[in-house]
């Protein structure tokens, strides 16, 4: 047996022995660090895991630290760092994690990893993943889209063309089809370039570009970019936009139909909690259901809000329709992340 083969199968054999002795006890954890996959700046998501492991971290006693990524090389550095540091529990929220968690999980099977929304093909023991069906909110704000538009015509603006954004675009589509067979879909607008979450210029570009071809309904997924969306929506008269991720109605109020809101921070508390209480399952999803994804006008204090859609009683009722009939399990919408899946 070559040396490297005899490391290994130590390896292999160290991270059984822990999944074993580990399997449904109670997990010490005593200091959280999260690594963010981007710099925070004005980005909603991420700032959201920031206060969810802050919150999660401090309720099951532990210290907390964040460590702030911008490119593979200082996730990477910043990982190894949350280890030196003696992190019991990293929490890793993004894509960019999923090559490069399970690789630390191995080697240092006693630290856990909490993985969020994107998750590798085969989880090792000490790694946990939590979902949130935004495609569920994605169909929902594309009812509330196709029920409201004038022109008839609907579109969305997102970041980069991978399998996670169609839990937006395919589904927004899908949703308005659902509400308005006859609507007219805009084919999806990409940001692309080096910041395509954070590029607020093109996203006004692209949306005038959309606005020009007829569409008045646009569903802006550009996170940081989204200004720029609301901007041009704001100067042309019957448009309106829907945001994402928080409330962003008071951004450019009578301009925002509603937001299509994901409570990502509740998610990785409760996510959290459950890793120090040893009853974390391996992966789990969360959605409507369980309240983790909604659309702003569907929640309390909605009147509050400055959504649009808040002061259109008819169209709420409708689109609370929709959301009961997937809750109940009616109306299922698959996930369309990796297969492109149809609305069944």
């Amino acid at each position: 047996m070559t040396t490297i083969m005899q490391s290994r199968l130590v390896a292999w054999l160290a991270w059984l022995a822990f999944a074993i002795l580990s399997a449904g006890r109670a997990h010490a954890v005593e200091q959280v660090i999260l690594i963010s996959p981007l710099p925070f700046g004005v980005d909603v998501y991420l700032n959201m895991t920031r206060q969810g492991t802050l919150s999660g971290g401090r309720a099951v006693g532990a210290k907390v630290r964040v460590f702030e990524s911008s490119d593979p090389e200082t996730r990477s550095e910043n990982i190894r760092a949350a280890i030196n540091y003696g992190a019991t529990l990293i929490v890793a929220p993004g894509p960019e994690f999923l090559d490069m968690v399970p690789d630390f999980a191995e080697d240092y099977p006693a630290i856990r990893f909490l993985m969020v929304e994107d998750c590798p093909a085969k989880l090792a023991p000490n790694v946990y993943c939590v979902q949130l069906r935004t495609y569920e909110a994605g169909f929902l704000a594309g009812v509330e889209a196709g029920l409201t538009t004038r022109t008839g015509k609907v579109g969305t603006l997102a970041p980069v063309d991978y399998p996670e954004a169609h839990r937006f675009t395919d589904t927004f589509a899908d949703g308005a089809r659902y509400a308005r067979p006859s609507v007219i879909v805009h084919p999806t607008l990409w940001i692309g370039g080096d910041n395509p979450w954070s590029d607020p210029l093109r996203a006004q570009s692209q949306t005038a570009v959309m606005l020009s071809d007829g569409v008045d309904r646009v569903l802006a997924t550009v996170a940081a970019g989204n200004g720029g969306v609301y901007k041009v929506v704001a100067n042309t008269p019957g448009t309106l936009a829907t945001g994402l991720d928080v409330n962003e109605c008071p951004d450019a109020p009578g301009h925002i139909l509603d937001s299509a809101v994901r409570h990502v921070d509740l998610v990785i508390a409760r996510a959290i909690a459950g890793i120090a209480a040893g009853t974390q399952p391996g992966t789990v999803s969360y959605g409507l259901k369980e309240g983790a994804v909604n659309l702003t006008a569907l929640e309390a204090n909605a009147a509050a809000s400055q959504c649009v859609a808040a002061a259109e009683p008819a169209v709420l009722t409708a689109v609370a329709a929709v959301r009961d009939k997937i809750i109940a399990g009616q109306l299922v919408i698959a996930d369309p992340a990796g297969i492109i899946h149809s609305v069944r």
